[in-house]
């Protein structure tokens, strides 16, 4: 884990003396944020709540006291633990707080090096265990989420293939035996015109070609879907414009009514199955039609991809309404979501970081409010013969 995202110590006191002395003592130990003010802490709660494991305050502080601190603090950072340093005579108003629960520890002035080093590796022990149980218990809902969601899949896809078989086979039989019909129609309409009927043989082929790619369509559907739900990616690499061309088929749905699609880019080949590649463009491609709600203005999506010396550089770019900038760096955790309850589970942009990872390559988020979002894939490409 990185230094950085370990819990960390907010030590709160009015004298600039204690803080560097707290600093002195503890800093090479822990990471530590200093504030001098209760309003300062405050204000770092809010913005650095999950990332603060123990608050350590002093008692008395003007303009509000280290108990009133901690206890506001217990609603903006309920998970860290809280401990106060005190003077012997604010005694009963310390142990009326531990009664109260707003602070687990006190240390009476001047406080015992060790003691309060001890106490500090314990509570962020217990922040860091605390943290690591939130992560499991995120994996397991992600994973039973998974599991339902290919479920489903599985069914829609089985649910598919049926009709899909029938339609492909009766569009044979019909072009067949149309045959038959449009030779014999075709000498009566030589003694006989009749323009309508003349049109009508004219466009059957036409007519039938229609069906016939809607058929093999809806069987290149299912079958994807089917391979996604069983997790059947045999396939080390993938064309890029062919996997594409085909999540663009898939996400027709959801981007014919919202935008306008448009793809670009040379043949080329990138060492990630063309399963998984699917389903990472065609999350993003649906989070980019469903950006455009509320724009006012035509929707565009651009799906476009370019070579470099080893890479691809895959881009899915929209004209939507943005992400604000505080929520961009959120937006790839499992579970979080901005859309509204029953239309986002909060799983496709973590499922997608996480599959290109796995493949060795990288994520790039970029977004600005009212403009457009462009997420960028850096996908490793298949060596050259």
């Amino acid at each position: 884990m990185n230094p950085s995202d370990l819990p960390a110590v907010l030590y709160v006191d009015d004298d600039a003396l204690n803080l560097r002395v707290f600093e002195a003592n503890f800093g090479q130990k822990f990471r530590i944020f200093r504030c001098s003010t209760p309003a300062e802490a405050l204000t770092l709660l809010e913005q650095k709540r999950n990332e603060i494991g123990v608050i350590l305050s002093d008692q008395r502080m003007p303009g509000m006291t280290g108990v009133e601190l901690l206890e506001r603090a217990r609603s903006l950072a309920p998970d860290a633990k809280r401990m106060l340093v005190t003077a012997y005579s604010d005694m009963q108003a310390v142990i009326d707080a531990v009664n109260r629960g707003q602070v687990s520890r006190y240390f009476v002035k001047p406080w015992d090096r060790a003691e309060v080093l001890a106490a500090l590796e314990d509570g962020l022990k217990i922040a860091r265990l605390e943290l690591r149980v939130r992560e499991v218990e995120g994996r397991m809902m992600k994973a039973e989420r998974l599991a339902t969601l290919g479920q489903v899949t599985a069914g829609i896809a089985h649910e598919l293939m049926g009709p899909v078989g029938y339609l492909s086979q009766n569009v044979a039989s019909l072009r067949r035996d149309l045959e038959c019909v449009v030779q014999y129609a075709s000498k009566h309409l030589a003694a006989d015109p009749a323009p309508d009927v003349a049109s009508v043989l004219e466009d059957l082929p036409s007519l039938l070609q229609d069906l016939a790619s809607g058929a093999d369509h809806l069987r290149g559907v299912a079958l994807g879907l089917r391979a996604q739900a069983r997790g059947e990616d045999m396939e080390a690499s993938a064309e890029v414009a062919e996997v594409v061309s085909f999540a663009v088929k898939l996400a027709r749905a959801e981007v014919r009514d919202r935008a306008r699609i448009t793809t670009m880019g040379e043949p080329v080949k990138v060492t990630f199955g063309p399963v998984k590649l699917c389903q990472v463009l065609l999350n993003l491609i649906v989070n980019a039609a469903q950006a455009m709600e509320g724009t006012g203005r035509p929707g565009r999506i651009e799906v476009r991809w370019a070579t470099r010396d080893q890479d691809v550089l895959l881009t899915v770019a929209d004209n939507g309404c943005g992400i604000p900038q505080e929520l961009q760096e959120k937006v790839f955790q499992p579970l979080f979501t901005t859309k509204p309850v029953g239309i986002g589970t909060g799983l496709g942009l973590s499922i997608c970081k996480e599959l290109v990872a796995q493949s060795g390559g990288a994520v790039r988020l970029s977004s600005k409010q009212g403009s457009g979002t462009e997420v960028e894939l850096t996908l490793r490409r298949v060596p050259l013969p």
